[in-house]
């Protein structure tokens, strides 16, 4: 059970302003489990992002603690969150440093003063994780947007951290490449035991999530399951957030006198309907 997983993460009482008299995050207080999939959702200016900043030590919060498996994060020790917190961000254009793939991988490698010896076999063993070990010698310039997501997670996962943040990295990606990248998130859970945090507005990849966190104007306002979160709907749409597409297609198909049950899993919805036949 989750419940029993050590705590990854403990915000206490985090706030944060880019200027003096604005609160982009205001007291934020909240625990993720070691391997949990969570999902932070909210309309633009909630504070989603400034949050991943504060978690990857871009931004240092103006009150509150940050403790990283049981360590109180400071400035002395911001190497520990450092080593143990990676992100992907949302253009992966932002994030291609060196020339191929592989040029990129190995330049956060030899930052890290990483043996060379050592550093072919991380960048072999990743790049087969992401499954883009064909593309290590291809020009940055060919790759799709897709790949080039891909190759961020690789340099992510060379230096091996913890946890790992998707700060709407898959915004910018056709439909093909999107669903991709929300596969990867649930195997860097599940096989490789990763805590992902994932920041978007796409609902469909909600549904997949172990826990939601709803922002909304710096605080934290409500957290949950999937199926807590959604079946709120009148809290949902005074927040201005969407369902998922299984849930506003149970909507219509009852609108039109079709007994269906609320169901987040496509699949499991199209189940149901043809059973009804």
């Amino acid at each position: 059970m989750i419940d029993n997983k050590m705590k990854a993460i403990e915000l206490n009482g985090i706030s944060f302003g880019y200027t003096d008299n604005v609160t982009n995050l205001d007291n934020i207080t909240l625990d993720i489990n070691e391997n949990e999939y969570i999902c932070v959702i909210g309309q633009n200016g909630s504070g989603k992002s400034t949050l991943s900043k504060i978690l990857t030590g871009l931004l240092q919060p103006r009150a509150g603690t940050i403790k990283l498996f049981g360590q109180v994060v400071n400035r002395l020790n911001i190497k520990h969150l450092r080593d143990n917190i990676g992100i992907i961000f949302q253009n992966p254009d932002n994030q291609f440093i060196g020339l191929t793939p592989e040029d990129d991988i190995a330049f956060g490698l030899e930052n890290r003063k990483v043996d060379p010896k050592q550093m072919r076999n991380i960048i072999w063993t990743v790049t087969k994780m992401v499954n883009i070990e064909n593309l290590l010698e291809i020009e940055a310039a060919k790759l799709s947007g897709g790949q080039k997501q891909r190759v961020a997670i690789a340099s992510v996962l060379a230096i091996n951290p913890k946890i790992i943040i998707f700060d709407e990295s898959t915004s910018m990606l056709d439909p093909k490449a999107k669903l991709e990248i929300k596969k990867l998130m649930l195997i860097l859970k599940n096989k490789f035991q990763k805590t992902v945090i994932s920041i978007t507005h796409d609902m469909e990849e909600v549904v997949a999530a172990d826990r939601v966190i709803i922002l909304n104007k710096g605080k934290l306002l409500k957290m949950g399951t999937p199926k807590e979160i959604f079946e709120d709907r009148d809290f949902l749409q005074n927040v201005s957030l969407d369902v998922p597409f299984s849930l506003q297609l149970t909507k219509a198909l009852m609108a039109i006198n079709i007994n269906v049950q609320p169901n987040l899993q496509i699949n499991d919805l199209v189940n149901e309907i043809w059973k009804l036949k």
